[in-house]
C-alpha cells in the first residue's frame, strides 16, 4: 500500500482544479500599541497573556476560507467550508469554484477520511499515518488552536527569552523550537521546528490580524514544510467562534471505493 505521503499530491491533482484566487483587500481592525512595558515582561507574564481566559469558552467554531496548496506536485487554490469542535472532530469540504464540491475531509481524534466525490474513493486511516502528510497539524488539541493562531508556548521548559524592536523570542534550550510573539496582539506570530542539524522541519505564520467577537486572531495562517518543498495557506473570509450548532456528517464517503492508507512501508 502506498504510504499517504505519496497519494496525496495524486489525489489532489485528480480531485482539484486550480482556480484563480485571492482574498481581496479588506479593512483590518486597528492594530493595539506595544504595551509601556515592553521588552521587559517575564516568561510567565508573557505566558499568561497568550492564554487569556476567553479560551476556556471557545469551544467551537465554523469558517469560510480561500486556500492555497503549494507542492512540487501541483498547486491548487480552492474555497474551503470548514466546521470544528474543539477536542473532537473538524470537517471541511473543499471547492475549486463553479458549485462543485470535490472533496470532503473529516478528521477526529483517532482517524482520518478523504471522500474523493470525483473518483468515488473513500481514503482512510488512523490520525498519526496523516498527520506528517496533511498540509496542516492534526493532533490533539493543537490542530483547533494552530488554526485559530492560539498558539502558546508550554510551561515544562525553560524557555530562552530576548527580543526585538517589536517582538519576543522564545526559544527552547535544544534551540529546536523557536515562539515569535508579538506583544501588541499578545499573538504568536510565527512558529518553528527544526531537526538536530538546524534545519527548519516546519514553519507556522500568522497574519493580517483581525478582531473576531474579543479576541485578535489572524485572517491568513500559513503552514511550511521546506524539506518537502509544500505549503498551505488559509485565508479567513469569515469566522464565526459561536455557532449555534456544529454538526457533522453521519456517515462520509458513501457508495466510494474505499482505500486505507498506512504509513510508509
Amino acid at each position: 500500500m502506498r504510504s499517504f505521503k505519496r497519494l496525496l499530491p495524486v489525489f489532489w491533482g485528480l480531485v482539484l482544479v486550480s482556480v484563480a484566487g485571492c482574498s481581496g483587500s479588506r479593512a483590518l481592525a486597528p492594530r493595539p500599541e506595544l504595551p509601556e512595558a515592553f521588552p521587559h515582561h517575564s516568561l510567565l507574564q508573557i505566558q499568561q497573556h497568550l492564554r487569556p481566559t476567553a479560551l476556556d469558552t471557545l469551544l467551537a467554531f465554523t469558517a469560510k476560507a480561500s486556500l492555497s496548496i503549494r507542492s512540487p506536485q501541483q498547486n491548487a487554490n480552492l474555497t474551503a467550508d470548514i466546521r470544528h469542535r474543539r477536542n473532537d472532530s473538524l470537517y471541511m469540504t473543499l471547492s475549486p469554484g463553479l458549485g462543485l464540491e470535490a472533496a470532503r475531509i473529516l478528521i477526529t481524534p483517532d482517524s482520518f477520511f478523504v471522500h474523493d466525490r470525483i473518483n468515488k474513493r473513500l481514503m482512510y486511516g488512523n490520525l498519526e499515518d496523516a498527520s506528517a502528510q496533511l498540509p496542516f497539524p492534526v493532533t490533539g488539541d493543537d490542530i483547533f488552536l494552530g488554526l485559530l493562531g492560539l498558539l502558546s508556548p508550554d510551561d515544562q521548559t525553560n524557555w530562552q527569552l530576548d527580543a526585538d524592536s517589536a517582538h519576543y523570542h522564545l526559544r527552547d534550550p535544544e534551540r529546536d523550537r523557536l515562539f515569535v510573539i508579538d506583544p501588541a496582539l499578545w499573538r504568536v506570530v510565527r512558529y518553528e521546528e527544526r531537526d538536530e542539524q538546524g534545519d527548519l522541519v516546519e514553519a507556522r505564520v500568522f497574519e493580517e490580524f483581525d478582531q473576531f467577537e474579543h479576541l485578535f486572531l489572524p485572517r491568513e495562517v500559513t503552514f511550511r514544510r521546506p524539506s518537502q518543498e509544500t505549503s498551505a495557506t488559509l485565508y479567513y473570509r469569515s469566522l464565526n467562534l459561536s455557532p449555534t450548532t456544529v454538526s457533522f456528517p453521519s456517515r462520509i464517503g458513501e457508495g466510494a471505493d474505499p482505500v486505507l492508507i498506512t504509513g510508509p512501508q
